[in-house]
């Protein structure tokens, strides 16, 4: 199956190192001997450009007399397993590749639901005008998937709980935190 997504940029001998715990000597002991095997998939991520429009309201528009609105784009990553939304700074840098349909991870939301979670992290990623409202609407939306490094620890044992760690693989920094 051909899909969109980033470029693996870790390389599998790093990941494994940060599944053993990397510098932190309380992981290491406790889950750098354990046998752990690395898996990577892609998960399903929502690239959407929404154009927000500033209008006046009533009584801004008797005042002033202004006709016309302010526009503005901005772009945010929706995680479509989560669904939770980042502001993109950069545009993106995607390959298409081939992959099989095992590793890849879906979305269980629907599209509606993605857009409106990345257009709530839009709305709070601009400063409010007084006097104005803010119309938010999707311009353009891709599916890209991202590349995780999954470690699990132990084996895969069914009816238990296994340990896993998601590794991004691709080199990209979510901060959620503005």
């Amino acid at each position: 199956m051909k899909i969109e997504c980033f470029p693996v940029k870790m390389k599998e001998e790093e990941a494994l190192r940060i599944a053993k715990g990397g510098k932190n000597p309380i992981v290491r002991a406790l889950f750098g001997s354990k046998k752990i095997n690395l898996r990577i998939m892609y998960l399903e991520s929502r690239y959407i450009t929404y154009e927000m429009m500033y209008k006046d309201n009533i009584i801004v528009k008797t005042i002033k007399k202004k006709k016309d609105e302010d526009r503005q784009k901005i772009r945010v990553m929706v995680e479509a397993t989560t669904c939770s939304a980042s502001y993109v700074e950069d545009d993106i840098a995607t390959e298409v590749k081939d992959v099989e349909e095992n590793d890849i991870q879906p979305t269980y939301y629907e599209d509606k639901r993605l857009t409106d979670c990345g257009a709530i992290m839009a709305g709070r990623m601009v400063r409010r005008h007084v006097g104005r409202n803010l119309a938010i609407k999707p311009v353009e939306e891709r599916k890209v998937y991202r590349p995780f490094y999954i470690a699990i620890y132990g084996d895969m044992v069914q009816g238990t709980k296994a340990r896993y760690m998601p590794i991004a693989a691709d080199g990209n920094v979510v901060c959620r935190n503005f």
